[in-house]
């Protein structure tokens, strides 16, 4: 007899062949058989009129702390994801030597924008090595599926000390003891090493992330160490990824190549549209199609939408850093609004000058405005040009910032607007669709965990069923099929990171699976939260349309709702 029977569903098996109506068994937290007439089962579930998938496989987080504190990983868990994957961008907590936890807090802080406070409130340490990390996580409930990379940032620091925080040359004797760390860490169960170049990842105290500026021959001699394990991948951000230092992504790339060709190590690195060089991208594709041709492991991980910074009177706005609004800023949402409205403060706040930060200092230049709309109600992050904020204060005869000061007062004050940072240079969505339907490119860039007051894209598996395959017309030169998409978010994910044993929905897999109705999902509006340790805030943003999510059988949410079963593992690659 089958532990559950999900019976009479539209199946979308991972595979990406066609749907099917069927039925699906599970037993002892695996698939034991999908088809018709499978048998009895202890709980039958009537699955007429929704889909079911694999649950979602979300390769690109940054839950390495929020692992600690949060047994549910919110908000990956309402958007049907049943494992996910840290230690992305070479920033991690291992190892971790006891006189450096202030610092790789103030390097989580810096370059993923999660609150120094929180990060000190919530994580319990008491481990120096990768493997004592994992051990400490183990004890610990969890929801869903946990795995991880060992990360640059935080291997060069113990290694070299000040030298590695500082970027400072490594010594050939330093490479070979990073080598060995990422090799141990590799025996212990990580998926792979990460590392980032780009010059926008930069720690609390102003320094780029460690690795930055590191040689090929130190890349090189850590990858080299990790596949003597025969396993692992190699995740790179690298400079130029999305404009941000023009010319610098071509060069970045072909020594990527370099590395994968010459290592035999499987590569994925962050590829998106940049708005300074928004045909940098093509180039990099073609350079990778051919280098895949030649037998080389190399894999683009591309985004599901534009990426944007929200901007509410919640979160960041360009007035936050001003005297006149300091005293606002621990005001409950209501009575804040009720001083926006007055016609005084608004007036101090649009003229003043001093107070102006580094942080906001972007948000003065107009060109900034040329990307950034409204989110609107419904959400829309796929607006034309000529809504953006610096075209409707041209056209209304406004400043920039008195569009910009009305429109976050919209919806009760709850209003966002979005800054599209990447993969919106030309104002559609052409080139994301072409990068996301590529044959050799990968979904990723959820960063779910991180930015937490800038950025909510951990919805984009949700996004990715909602606007590219059902609410896009079939005829549509831009609809993806829905058959695509799942794999796409299922087994390629987990394929491209050594994941074997789950992301379809075939016999002997792992039994996450996905109960969605269909028509009704939706990607709910964002919304500011005070959830994290020490009471600080974040952006979060759920959905409807999950009927249930199944992490090795048993069910974690129902419509929305936790349901306090708590199967989740920290995953250690075998």
């Amino acid at each position: 007899m089958h532990d559950l029977l999900i019976r009479g569903g539209t199946i979308v098996d991972g595979t990406g062949k066609p749907a099917f109506t069927g039925d699906v068994a599970m037993r002892n937290g695996r698939i034991a058989a999908v088809g018709k007439d499978l048998g009895s089962a202890t709980r039958t579930v009537d699955a007429d009129g929704l889909l079911v998938t694999p649950a979602w496989v979300d390769v690109h987080t940054h839950y390495d702390a929020q692992v600690a504190w949060d047994e549910q990983l919110t908000p990956s868990l309402w958007h049907g994801v049943a494992t996910v994957v840290m230690g992305n961008c070479g920033v991690g907590f291992a190892p971790a030597a006891p006189d450096r936890h202030d610092w790789l807090i103030g390097l989580m802080e810096g370059v993923e924008d999660i609150p120094g406070p929180s990060l000190a409130a919530g994580l319990p340490w008491g481990w120096q090595s990768f493997s004592e990390y994992y051990d400490v996580l183990e004890k610990m409930p969890r929801t869903l599926d946990v795995a991880g990379m060992i990360t640059h940032g935080a291997v060069r620091a113990y290694v070299m000390g000040e030298r590695g925080a500082k970027n400072e040359p490594a010594t050939t004797d330093d490479i070979a003891h990073m080598a060995a760390l990422v090799k141990e860490a590799m025996l212990a169960g990580a998926l792979g090493f990460s590392s980032s170049r780009t010059p926008v990842h930069i720690a609390k105290d102003g320094v780029p992330v460690p690795g930055t500026f590191a040689t090929e021959d130190e890349l090189l001699g850590i990858v080299k160490g990790m596949r003597q394990t025969g396993r692992g991948i190699f995740e790179v951000v690298p400079a130029g990824v999305v404009g941000e230092a023009p010319g610098a992504l071509k060069p970045e790339i072909e020594m990527m190549i370099r590395i994968a060709r010459v290592s035999g190590c499987p590569l994925t690195f962050l590829l998106g549209q940049g708005n300074r060089e928004p045909q940098a991208w093509r180039e990099v594709l073609q350079m990778c199609t051919s280098a895949v041709n030649a037998g080389v492991p190399i894999t683009p991980m591309v985004f599901a939408r534009p990426v944007t910074i929200l901007l509410s009177w919640q979160s960041e706005n360009p007035f936050k850093s001003l005297p006149s609004f300091r005293s606002l800023r621990s005001l409950p949402l209501a009575e804040k609004l009720t001083a926006l409205r007055n016609p005084e403060l608004r007036r101090a706040l649009l003229a003043e000058r001093e107070g102006r930060t580094s942080r906001t200092a972007l948000m003065y230049n107009d060109t900034f405005w040329e990307k950034t709309y409204r989110m609107g109600q419904p959400l829309n992050y796929l607006p034309s040009p000529d809504q953006s904020v610096a075209v409707i204060a041209q056209r209304e005869g406004r400043s920039i910032l008195e569009v910009v000061y009305d429109a976050m007062l919209e919806q009760d004050g709850r209003a966002f607007l979005m800054n599209t940072v990447a993969g919106y240079a030309e104002g559609n969505a052409k080139a994301l669709r072409e990068m996301i339907t590529h044959p050799i490119t990968a979904l990723g860039g959820s960063d779910a965990g991180a930015h937490v007051s800038q950025i909510m894209d951990a919805s984009m598996p949700t996004y990715m069923l909602t606007h590219w395959v059902r609410d896009t017309p079939a005829d549509h030169p831009e609809h993806l099929p829905l058959e695509l998409v799942v794999k796409k978010l299922t087994h390629d994910g987990a394929r491209l990171f050594g994941l074997k044993d789950r992301g379809t929905l075939e016999p002997g897999a792992k039994a996450d699976v996905n109960l969605i109705d269909y028509n009704n999902l939706h990607v709910n509006h964002p919304e500011v939260v005070y959830d994290l340790p020490a009471g600080m805030p974040r952006l979060m943003q759920t959905a409807k349309g999950y009927v249930a999510t199944y992490v090795s059988g048993q069910a974690v949410q129902e419509n929305g709702q936790d349901t306090g079963a708590r199967p989740g593992k920290i995953v250690r690659a075998a």
